[in-house]
């Protein structure tokens, strides 16, 4: 059976609608869903499964583990580059006992960096420049990655004012590609002060503006305040990926988002 073809993969006038959808998103609320992603299910079930077996290790082997990019495993990157490290396998000496912890996140890790350099090329769309503008610096971009526990809480009560999770912030990237679990408690601060619930939706992830790319895009994009609201008996259990352009890139704001009436801002 031939496999269809999601609209970031599609035709140039199917990326261009894709990229007006998103645009739409990006200027009124700063976070949407998107699905059809291309990352199979099944490795992100794997990659919750190989996560929750790392929160059960020792805290002194579990803050040994940091997932940024490398170009050793960025498949795009040319070989000389990635042998040009040599920090070594630190960061999963932590988890070597873990026989598929490694194969399994750098998997993971790697389908979400493929994703997120489409989403460039998307956003670049949406903003009215040519696809390629920003590949230059995505070559080596930020790319973290991180597997969060919000442990559970059995016993507060319903009009308890203890609050657990993340408190109000906004992403300093880019953008984040984000899978939650079906537990809840992202919430999104609206336009009218009012905190929104970003309820999960099977087979989705979401996806939301920075504060990088709400200064490159001169506030066109919104890069909107979130938090994680956990008041619950059971463990919830989500993982961002932050991409970010290459650490020594120096960005203006897209020429398209500038005119005589909306001067640079930044």
């Amino acid at each position: 059976m031939r496999r269809s073809r999601t609209s970031i993969d599609g035709t140039l006038d199917e990326r261009k609608a894709l990229a007006s959808r998103i645009k739409s998103a990006s200027q009124n609320t700063g976070f949407f869903y998107i699905r059809n992603h291309g990352i199979p299910e099944e490795l992100i079930q794997n990659s919750v499964s190989q996560a929750k077996t790392t929160f059960d290790q020792p805290l002194n082997l579990k803050e040994t583990f940091s997932m940024r990019y490398d170009p050793r495993i960025d498949p795009s990157a040319l070989k000389q580059e990635g042998k040009s490290r040599d920090d070594g396998d630190y960061i999963w000496k932590g988890t070597s006992h873990l026989p598929e912890f490694r194969e399994v996140t750098v998997s993971f890790w790697q389908s979400r960096l493929a994703l997120a350099r489409k989403m460039v090329r998307t956003f670049t769309l949406a903003l009215g420049e040519r696809e390629e503008y920003f590949d230059d610096v995505t070559s080596h971009p930020g790319a973290d990655a991180l597997c969060i526990h919000y442990p559970g809480i059995p016993d507060v009560a319903a009009d308890s004012d203890i609050d657990v999770g993340i408190g109000s912030h906004t992403d300093i990237q880019c953008f984040t590609l984000l899978w939650q679990d079906n537990s809840g408690g992202l919430q999104v601060l609206s336009a009218q002060d009012e905190w929104l619930d970003a309820r999960p939706i099977e087979g989705t992830l979401v996806v939301n503006i920075g504060d990088f790319l709400q200064r490159i895009s001169n506030n066109k994009f919104k890069s909107t305040i979130h938090r994680v609201y956990n008041r619950q008996p059971d463990s919830r259990y989500s993982m961002p990926f932050f991409l970010g352009f290459n650490p020594e890139a120096v960005c203006k704001v897209v020429p398209s988002c500038v005119d005589d009436e909306h001067p640079p801002l930044h």
